[in-house]
């Protein structure tokens, strides 16, 4: 199952807008995340699955998300298989300098061009954006993560089945399998 990922300053996030929110429940609203501490207000959206960015804590009680790597060895393995061994090196060097000499994508500076120029007047850059800012916006982060499922029994005495997010269990937490898209 596909999910949509909201990406906040300290965080990427799933969340189900079908979940009744309670105490001590993680939510999202405005890009804020937040437990709940009392309901009866409008909390947003219920966290299930979480990946802290940029050194932030772990939402205790929210599943996570795997770390977002390029396994470039496993790449390099796809394309060049084991019998190549000089070609998985030589794959894996050229691509760590792309990585390093083309860090943004042509439709990244479009958007920082766009950031800029809806701006009446290019001083107003320096009032209304912060050079980094324009730049933080370009990190690449994925916007979709594909979670693989399983079919677990309910417990007795209830009958049948749920198909829930596939899982395992880390030093850190229970974690989501499955891939960023």
């Amino acid at each position: 199952m596909t999910h949509k990922l909201i990406k906040t300053d300290n965080y990427l996030l799933v969340v189900d807008d079908n979940k009744g929110i309670e105490e001590n429940m993680w939510t999202v609203k405005d890009g804020k995340v937040r437990e709940v501490s009392y309901l009866g207000q409008d909390n947003g959206y219920a966290i299930i699955a979480h990946l802290p960015l940029n050194g932030s804590p772990i939402l205790e009680g929210v599943d996570l998300l795997p770390p977002i790597e390029d396994d470039v060895k496993k790449l390099a393995e796809i394309h060049w298989g084991n019998v190549h061994r000089s070609g998985v090196l030589g794959f894996i060097e050229g691509y760590n300098k792309a990585r390093e000499k083309y860090k943004y994508t042509e439709e990244d500076v479009r958007k920082a061009i766009t950031m800029a120029r809806d701006l009446e007047d290019w001083q107003d850059l320096v009032w209304e954006y912060e050079y980094d800012d324009i730049i933080q916006s370009l990190h690449q982060y994925p916007t979709e993560f594909e979670c693989e499922m399983e079919t677990v029994p309910h417990p007795p005495p209830s009958r049948g089945f749920s198909v829930v997010p596939k899982t395992i269990t880390t030093a850190q937490g229970i974690q989501w399998v499955g891939k960023y898209k």
